[in-house]
């Protein structure tokens, strides 16, 4: 396994881990992360703080409602200053189980020196499109009544 390798599943285990601090390790000061498509579900942040604080508030993608998953596959490869993770898996929001969403996305890490300086985020979108929808449409039935 190439050292390029180890960071990249490095980086991995510390964000599923949650330990924002040991995932800032692996980044350059000024990283750009990048996530294909628009707000809310994509976007761009430059900087290690601006990065890590993204993933703290669930920034992109589907928000911080309560989700479940399943990794379904997960293949690496590495190119000269790039490591390359294609993932399958499937998520659906806790409060409704049976509404799965069976999704695929490639990310393309970049290095500079031991660390990692960029990060290009290619998700199915529509996938997420019709997952944020049912997200917030079951914040809307827990919200509380005014009338």
């Amino acid at each position: 396994m190439t050292d390029r390798l180890q960071l990249a599943k490095a980086y991995e285990q510390a964000l599923f881990a949650g330990r924002m601090d040991q995932m800032a390790g692996c980044f350059t000061e000024d990283i750009v992360y990048w996530v294909a498509g628009g707000p809310p579900l994509g976007g761009e942040w430059r900087g290690r703080e601006a990065v890590i604080a993204a993933f703290e508030k669930r920034a992109f993608g589907l928000g911080a409602a309560e989700w479940g998953s399943e990794r379904v596959a997960q293949d690496w490869y590495t190119a000269e200053e790039r490591v390359i993770v294609e993932i399958r898996e499937r998520s659906w929001l806790k409060s409704d189980p049976r509404d799965v969403m069976d999704q695929r996305t490639c990310v393309v890490l970049r290095f500079r020196g031991e660390r990692i300086c960029e990060m290009r985020d290619y998700t199915d979108s529509h996938v997420y499109r019709r997952g944020r929808r049912a997200a917030m449409t079951a914040a809307a039935a827990r919200a509380p009544r005014l009338c």
